[in-house]
């Protein structure tokens, strides 16, 4: 009976590990996109998380598989801020930006790395409208997906939202990665001024009480005392 019991118990716990291993665990971040279709594969990562409005920061990473030879697009946007570029991969397919910070607002800046897949033609991109890239459009059809700028923009993380909406399209072998970055004013270092140290109140020396010294008894003058002491206590034995 108790063989029995062990053996149901070890059943319950291979299952229970089972289980474990096959579910997915919530919340894990998965930094790296690639579509399996097209069998690219892009990653991407920034020099830091959180950088000082002027220091410069620098995106790179690597594409695995598709055309290598566009190179990949780098989006970098936040609020009305917009910014999109090319970049070259190498012959390993590596590439690497750096992107100065000077001028920019302090914000959370979404970026996306793009790759355009095994065709080499990015199908979601941003064609120059008056000097100012604002649209996301496709390529394939021509069709505004959403704007950056102006009457019903889109911003932020919505706009995060919006481009990876359209990069997963049916039909849309880009591949991409995502990112951001946290931009921050410099912090100010205050000097305290210099403190003048409290005065300290001093009193003067006392002023030493003048004593005068007794003399002590001369030991002559005690002998004769005591001798006398004696003589009369004798008399008074003798009467």
């Amino acid at each position: 009976m108790k063989q029995m019991r062990s053996f149901g118990m070890a059943a319950i716990a291979i299952l229970i590990l089972a289980a474990l291993i096959v579910l997915p665990v919530s919340g894990a971040d998965t930094s790296v996109t690639a579509a399996a279709t097209s069998g690219t594969f892009v990653s991407a990562t920034t020099s830091s998380s959180t950088v000082t409005v002027g220091n410069p920061v620098t995106i790179y990473g690597s594409v695995r598989g598709g055309n290598l030879s566009a190179g990949v697009q780098i989006w970098i946007f936040a609020g009305n801020y917009v910014n999109v570029t090319t970049v070259p991969l190498d012959a390993k397919g590596e590439f690497s930006e750096t992107i100065s910070t000077t001028g920019l607002p302090a914000a959370t800046y979404y970026i996306f790395v793009q790759s355009p897949g095994t065709n080499g033609r990015f199908e979601i991109n941003t064609p120059k409208v008056s000097g100012f890239k604002s649209q996301v459009v496709n390529t394939n059809t021509g069709a505004v997906i959403f704007n950056f700028t102006g009457t019903g923009s889109v911003q932020d993380a919505a706009a995060a939202q919006k481009l990876s909406e359209a990069l997963n399209q049916q039909g849309i072998d880009d591949t991409y990665t995502k990112l951001t970055l946290q931009l921050v004013v410099p912090t100010t270092v205050t000097t305290a001024a210099p403190t003048t140290p409290a005065a300290v109140a001093t009193s003067a020396p006392a002023t030493p009480v003048q004593t005068t010294a007794k003399s002590p008894v001369s030991p002559l003058l005690a002998v004769t005392g005591l001798g006398i002491a004696c003589l009369a206590v004798f008399a008074m034995k003798r009467r």
